[in-house]
């Protein structure tokens, strides 16, 4: 990256565009072009679906400077005692329960204040941009809301914001994985940056949780959800249970009132894998009753969820791990000695779920070379 022409091409309708070299901010044309879609719909005077899939706060770490500038010495304490701080917070919150177990530190993080001066002006320039980043695409769904509003249309609009994964680790700058360095072309937050985070935020990002992108533990996949539908949904309520991006097809089409196609354009559909969530969001229902484990593989991570209990792998290993999830969702004890016979049930149920769906064992791909860093391997 640096010496290759930019890698990402911008596309509408089937038609590439060629913006002239820092004319936008692609934050900003997402979110525009979704209120000019509400816009264009608004004419038909038809329900209508849209998914708006922001990139920010994605490598790379490019923001406008005047979000920057509202972060500058946000960051000044560093991750060790920030974490420390979102850990008391996300307590005083009820977002994380008391009793509740954290993950440990990680170990491949450097202590913040064994870093030199010039050291964390580097570390804190990277998150004030990441920063941000995140505030950017905040006003920009703050746009679509207020579209909505003037519209009508937001008493009756279902809005569901999630993530798609935890935050992403691996190293550039130590680079103890021997990845390919990315390179930039201008100061981090700049059009011609293409840093990115680094493992050493991600262990902020992802407080309190265990992992990174890539992994099957708790940070590694666990994301916010947050619906919004004012005259359904109550305001103002946390709960607990687990949900799993599958069940969102099987809840729009519960709330629309339609059927899933069994058949669509000639081809015999799969089934729906997922459970309606209108239960837990209009019925005050803390959690679906879903009648079987989730399941989870990427590049030969795996895990498996069933009620309280977590199965959890982490490639090249295949040694199972247990985890109470109720208690311990720091996943710090590992009770797989302790409980073989769930083990061996949610592993079962883990292989007959591959055979099914066609997962490849992963060992059998020819991989290439690495080009974006990645989550970093699980330390025992």
């Amino acid at each position: 990256f640096g010496k290759t022409p930019y890698p990402v091409k911008l596309i509408r309708n089937n038609e590439e565009l060629h913006p002239k070299d820092d004319s936008y901010y692609f934050t900003d044309e997402i979110g525009n072009n979704a209120v000019t879609f509400l816009d264009e719909q608004n004419k038909e005077n038809k329900p209508f679906f849209l998914y708006l899939a922001f990139t920010a706060p994605h490598w790379p770490l490019q923001a406008k400077p005047v979000d920057i500038a509202k972060y500058r010495g946000k960051f000044d304490e560093g991750w060790d005692i920030l974490r420390e701080k979102r850990i008391a917070k996300l307590k005083a919150n009820g977002i994380l329960p008391s009793d509740q177990t954290v993950s440990p530190r990680d170990p491949e993080v450097p202590e913040w204040s064994k870093l030199t001066y010039d050291e964390k002006q580097f570390w804190k320039a990277k998150m004030e941009v990441y920063a941000a980043m995140v505030d950017n695409m905040d006003q920009n769904v703050g746009k679509v809301l207020e579209k909505l509003k003037a519209l009508k249309k937001d008493k009756n609009t279902l809005i569901i914001f999630i993530s798609d994964n935890g935050a992403q680790g691996g190293f550039n700058t130590y680079n103890p994985l021997g990845r390919g360095l990315v390179r930039n072309d201008g100061p981090v937050g700049t059009s011609g940056s293409f840093d990115y985070q680094e493992q050493n935020w991600a262990y902020l990002s992802n407080t309190p949780l265990q992992q990174y992108k890539n992994n099957m533990h708790e940070g590694g996949f666990s994301s916010p959800f947050i619906a919004w539908f004012p005259s359904k949904i109550k305001a103002g309520r946390i709960d607990k249970g687990t949900g799993h991006i599958i069940d969102l097809a099987p809840t729009f089409y519960e709330l629309a009132g339609i059927e899933y196609p069994q058949e669509y354009n000639g081809v015999k559909s799969n089934p729906l894998a997922g459970k309606s969530l209108l239960p837990v969001l209009f019925d005050n229902v803390s959690e679906v009753n879903r009648g079987a484990p989730l399941f989870w593989e990427r590049a030969g991570n795996r895990a498996v969820r069933d009620g309280k209990w977590k199965l959890v792998s982490t490639y090249p290993s295949y040694e199972w791990e247990l985890y109470n999830i109720e208690t311990d969702r720091g996943e710090t004890t590992n009770v797989a000695q302790q409980n073989p016979g769930i083990v061996n049930k949610l592993s079962a149920s883990y292989f007959d779920w591959a055979d099914k769906t066609g997962v490849v064992e992963y060992s059998k791909f020819k991989l290439k070379t690495e080009v974006m860093p990645g989550g970093a391997a699980l330390k025992k």
